[in-house]
């Protein structure tokens, strides 16, 4: 690229690049910089022109960069994130911050963090607000569209424009109550787990998910998990243990179980049994399966962002029932 080259790229341009990267969309990008679409438009024609590539080419999805826009990226990011640097505060005022956070987060995945959570936001950030929600069929299409700011969840596939970081492994178990058949037993078979009643709690059994792979595996040895109930609902869970159903759930909600059952009046006693080896065997991860937390580019260098989940991404690692990667 020439001088008189370098003289047509203003800044601007590199910003509608970036973004519309980021958001693999014109129009999506267009409403975060608070322009209107046919500008962005003539923005993207114009870096078009000047790079003498396509950049993007329209997928079921979005738009999709080519090699050559993907190559761009990794050199303006630095520039733009540089030059941002340049405008923005060097610390973070926590006690000041008037901010509301949206979060997707499972049940016995929070359980890991939300009590220290709350503790140090009360202490250090009282402006801080939080929304938590469970994971919807959506996964990271909130991410991307940006109703949500921070995920955690047993996956790890996901967009370009969607960053993550392993936090650490978790396990599962089987809790039983003493309704159930097989409770005096120290450890159950897949043929015992599955001749009787199962109640899963917050599994996900999408296609990418490493219990659906384990599923599929299990199926092919003639062992078809059709559970008689499924739920994101603890109340709910507890009913059907109570009721003699075996309880398949995180180790964490396991012990959460246990905790609840043993203050519940006329509860029946209640144990926690180890997933069946033939099922550990199985799984890819041996039964430690691995929780990453995600969020969109867009908040990448954001200081309150990145100081919420390095929070997060720390109470976790010090909680009992998760094992930090090496």
């Amino acid at each position: 690229m020439h001088l008189d080259d370098v003289l047509k790229l203003d800044i601007k341009l590199l910003v509608a690049f970036v973004t519309i990267m980021e958001e693999g969309s014109v129009s999506r990008a267009a409403e975060r910089l608070g322009v209107t679409q046919p500008a962005l438009s003539k923005s993207l024609q114009r870096l078009r022109d000047l790079f003498k590539d396509s950049l993007f080419t329209r997928q079921a999805y979005g738009l999709s960069p080519t090699a050559r826009a993907s190559e761009l990226h990794d050199m303006i990011q630095p520039i733009l994130s540089s030059l941002s640097e340049l405008m923005s505060p060097h610390s973070l005022d926590l006690k000041s911050l008037d901010r509301r956070f949206k979060m997707r987060v499972d049940e016995g995945d929070l359980e890991n963090f939300i009590e220290p959570l709350l503790a140090s936001l009360q202490y250090q950030a009282p402006g801080i607000r939080l929304s938590i929600n469970s994971w919807g069929d959506s996964q990271f299409d909130e991410l991307v569209s940006g109703n949500v700011d921070l995920g955690i969840m047993r996956i790890n596939d996901t967009p370009g424009n969607i960053r993550s970081k392993l936090i650490g492994y978790m396990e599962a178990c089987i809790v039983l109550s003493e309704a159930h058949p097989l409770f005096h037993q120290e450890e159950v078979s897949v043929t015992d787990l599955l001749a009787h009643k199962v109640v899963t709690h917050h599994l996900r059994s999408n296609r990418n998910s490493s219990f659906s792979k384990t599923e599929q595996k299990l199926k092919q040895q003639g062992h078809v998990i059709q559970p008689s109930l499924e739920t994101d609902s603890l109340m709910v869970a507890m009913q059907a243990v109570k009721r003699g159903m075996a309880l398949v759930t995180s180790r964490s909600i396991g012990d959460l179980f246990l905790q609840v059952m043993c203050e519940k009046a006329n509860f029946y006693p209640v144990k926690i049994l180890p997933i069946p080896k033939e099922v550990i065997e199985l799984d890819e991860y041996n039964g430690q399966h691995p929780i990453h937390i995600f969020w969109h580019e867009r908040f990448n260098n954001d200081l309150a962002h990145r100081w919420l989940r390095e929070q997060i991404i720390y109470f976790m690692r010090e909680s009992p029932w998760m094992h930090s990667p090496k």
